[in-house]
């Protein structure tokens, strides 16, 4: 097993580069998407293909094609985009339609901002205006190098992120968070130093060092990830297309939805049975079991998690060893509450905060016993957000 202290910054020797673009993308849709295309349709790369019904300026963004294509599949939880068929003897061949760049994004500002960033695929659910921004430089887990990549490879964009931000939100204070040792600023923040020992990486403990409060509601947090996302926005003007993603120590920058099994071997990655790979870091990332799924905008790695690094979590019983406890940033029980969800007793869970819980993934990463902890309170809380949404959409029948 991995020594518990997980230091996250890294040396960063290449650069950010390119991938070649996939004949064939999955791009996947959130439960709020609502497809606008329809199979066998012709989309130029940009193309609105899903959008976010709310009128609101702070949700989630739409979704656009990332490469000129005809629609093979419209799927509950995401499109595929394939080659444009070869024309018919005779016929032209047909030309995709590409968005014009928006030359209204210099002379929008406020709310009007945040709705066109949203509807240029932007995820604005997190900001709200004139609060404290808070930019998390650190790495988020180990062995997910795309921050400090990004800081050393994309400062013009990091620049032209954050100033959009400020016309859109008008923040009182920008803050930095770096890891302590570090050498590093980015124009109109003010730079404050932090623990770069997983889990100190993760939002909510980022926030804690950056403002000295734990779940201020006067906080908004991104990473640097996703200011340079909005950067891209902010120097095409057209619809965001494209993520960062690191796998091994390289960073790419990877049309959205481009399928994990094409992206790994652009990245020469060799791949096996004895791997894992996930979307995400080896800590909170999702494993796949399939190879074709495809690269989500909010995704920043994909990772091979080598048979033996990690120990194979199984449905065990806990043993009340307390392990869980001491490492858990939120200082909340993972055991005790896990053995609530495992049970279905979700009510109990939430009446014993696991709301609280930051989901780092340190509980199971300790657990004596292999019990897959953050799991069982993952399932507790989308138990407990299921209900409360069902309440919430309750009518009084006449």
């Amino acid at each position: 097993m991995m020594k518990l202290r997980l230091n996250t910054s890294v040396e960063i020797k290449g650069s950010l580069q390119d991938v070649p673009v996939p004949s064939v993308v999955r791009i996947p849709l959130q439960k709020k998407h609502k497809s606008v295309v329809k199979k066998k349709q012709i989309v130029g790369r940009g193309q609105v293909i899903a959008e976010n019904p709310s009128k609101s300026a702070y949700n989630i963004g739409f979704v656009h094609s990332s490469i000129d294509g005809m629609v093979e599949e419209v799927l509950p939880d995401a499109i595929v985009i394939g080659p444009i068929p070869a024309p018919k003897e005779g016929e032209a061949a047909p030309v995709p339609a590409r968005p014009e760049p928006c030359a209204e994004m210099d002379t929008l500002a406020n709310e009007e901002l945040s709705r066109k960033l949203l509807e240029l695929g932007v995820d604005t659910s997190r900001f709200h205006a004139t609060r404290t921004l808070i930019i998390n430089g650190l790495n988020p887990e180990p062995g997910v190098v795309v921050s400090e990549q990004l800081v050393k490879d994309a400062q013009e964009t990091l620049k032209a992120g954050l100033q959009v931000l400020e016309r859109a939100l008008k923040p009182g204070t920008v803050k930095l968070v770096v890891a302590s040792g570090k050498q590093i600023s980015l124009h109109g923040c003010t730079t404050v130093n932090s623990s770069d020992v997983y889990p100190a990486t993760i939002d909510p403990v980022v926030v804690h060092a950056a403002t000295g409060a734990e779940r201020p509601d006067n906080v908004d947090i991104i990473s640097i990830a996703e200011l340079y996302l909005v950067g891209r926005v902010a120097e095409t003007k057209l619809p965001l297309t494209e993520t960062v993603v690191s796998v091994g120590e390289k960073v790419f920058l990877v049309p959205a939805g481009m399928p994990v099994q094409d992206l790994l071997d652009a990245a020469g990655v060799p791949h096996g049975t004895d791997q894992k790979i996930t979307l995400g870091g080896p800590m909170r990332g999702v494993a796949l079991y399939d190879l074709s799924t495809g690269v989500p905008k909010a995704c920043t790695a994909v990772t091979m998690v080598p048979e033996g690094l990690f120990p194979p979590v199984q449905p065990n019983p806990c043993i009340n060893c307390g392990e869980c406890v001491l490492v858990c940033p939120a200082r909340i029980q993972p055991g005790m509450l896990s053995r609530y969800a495992e049970f279905n007793m979700f009510d109990e869970a939430g009446s014993r905060h696991v709301g609280a819980c930051l989901e780092c993934g340190m509980c199971t990463f300790v657990c004596p016993a292999n019990r897959p902890v953050m799991q069982y309170l993952l399932l507790a809380k989308a138990q407990l957000a299921a209900k409360d949404d069902m309440v919430s959409t309750c009518r009084l029948q006449d």
